[in-house]
């Protein structure tokens, strides 16, 4: 497996440090944070880990006097976030040394989340979201308006599929390995994150919703079904679910309603960011849910690179119609894409949205390795996954 810079190095250094902003870099727990900020320094000694006791005592007395032994170049602050008063205190630094002090923020939650106290530090940075490895990845993404017209297979489709997207997992190319990473990795979720936000009484409640939610991927949420299997009140399980979301554990992908009939408009379909919580035996809820962190991670990352306002969907109506994602460009439908194991004929459904949408795309995927081909009449593409991934990020 190759070792190599993430795909927002180039967008990190390019667009926040040059335009004197501070780069604030979230996602997933043991995604790659703070190995990509370290990557981003001149000076070792310019990493500086709120975990770090004497780094934190500092801090609390005076972050300028914390930093004060810094060297050249930009500096990085990992999960300060945890710090209540962070966001007060790194406006401080920010307008002190804004054009000589390049900063690079990290955290494992939502860091718009934590916007506590009365300043804001609004226009003094650009968000990035850091995602797990994908099929193509590399320090020069492509842009949207050069899909496909390269492909790049850096980790292949089947490893991922086993693995997982994360670095540990993926690069230690262990499937016994990997599952007790995710375990691990699930109890410091469990144990550790979740007690930033919420008191939680009931800590078995709490783990027999998280083991219940594998088995909702690619599903609608149903926060009241999810309240009748672990017995807690409806507002109970919404405020569990949303620290979940917020520590990137899991999100949601909402239906696209807009110039449609019949289109449902309430619960989102669920999905992980660690796949090796789906059993292996669900094969397809992994395809599912590996093809929804692809597509997320693309629309992310073009938005986070000011490229357009890149949103992904699913389209469900009230008939059963159904396509499993749309990504939307500027609030218009931009692409269809529709999973499949051995279907190599255009599903009906996907036809139906592609001509009422009329999308630039239509993607139906299939395991079938290599396959590749397009039907004119419908103006749909078939292509294996690896082939069409290879072709984005």
């Amino acid at each position: 497996m190759p070792k190599q810079p993430r795909y927002l190095n180039k967008t990190i250094v390019h667009d926040a440090l040059f335009q004197k902003k501070m780069a604030f870099i979230s996602g997933p727990r043991q995604v790659g944070k703070s190995t990509l900020a370290k990557q981003l320094l001149q000076s070792p000694e310019n990493y500086f880990l709120y975990d770090d006791v004497e780094f934190r005592r500092q801090w609390t007395k005076s972050p300028k006097i914390a930093i004060s032994e810094r060297g050249k170049g930009p500096i990085v602050l990992d999960e300060i976030h945890k710090d209540r008063t962070w966001k007060t205190r790194i406006k401080g630094l920010f307008d002190q040394f804004a054009m000589d002090l390049p900063i690079i923020v990290t955290g494992s939650a939502r860091l718009d989340v934590y916007r506590r106290g009365s300043d804001s530090l609004l226009g003094r940075y650009f968000p990035y979201r850091l995602h797990p490895f994908s099929v193509a990845e590399n320090d020069d993404p492509i842009a949207p308006e050069k899909i496909f017209t390269q492909t790049k297979i850096i980790f292949p489709w089947g490893d991922l599929l086993k693995l997982g997207g994360f670095p540990e997992p993926l690069l230690g190319d262990s499937v016994g390995q990997a599952k007790r990473w995710s375990r691990l990795r699930l109890d410091r979720v469990i144990l550790e994150d979740t007690r930033d936000f919420l008191n939680i009484s009931d800590l078995q409640a709490f783990r027999n919703l998280v083991l219940l939610l594998p088995e909702r991927v690619g599903s609608l949420l149903s926060v009241n079904a999810l309240r009748e299997d672990i017995g807690k009140a409806y507002g109970t399980v919404r405020s569990w679910l949303q620290v979940l979301d917020i520590l990137y554990y899991c999100f949601t992908i909402k239906p696209y309603a807009k110039r449609l009939k019949r289109a449902i408009r309430s619960e989102p379909k669920f999905y992980l960011y660690d796949i090796l919580q789906i059993p292996e035996t669900m094969v397809a809820k992994r395809l599912e849910n590996l093809t929804a962190l692809h597509l997320l991670k693309v629309c992310n990352y073009w938005t986070d690179n000011a490229q357009g306002e890149f949103e992904l969907y699913f389209l469900r109506n009230k008939d059963g119609r159904e396509v499993d994602f749309l990504i939307v460009r500027d609030n218009l439908p931009w692409m269809l894409v529709e999973c499949k194991s051995v279907d190599k004929e255009p599903a009906k459904d996907l036809i139906h949205y592609k001509n009422l949408l009329k999308p630039s795309w239509a993607i139906q995927l299939v395991t079938a390795k290599s396959y590749d081909k397009y039907y004119t009449g419908h103006g749909i593409r078939i292509v294996d996954y690896e082939t069409f991934f290879a072709g984005l990020l």
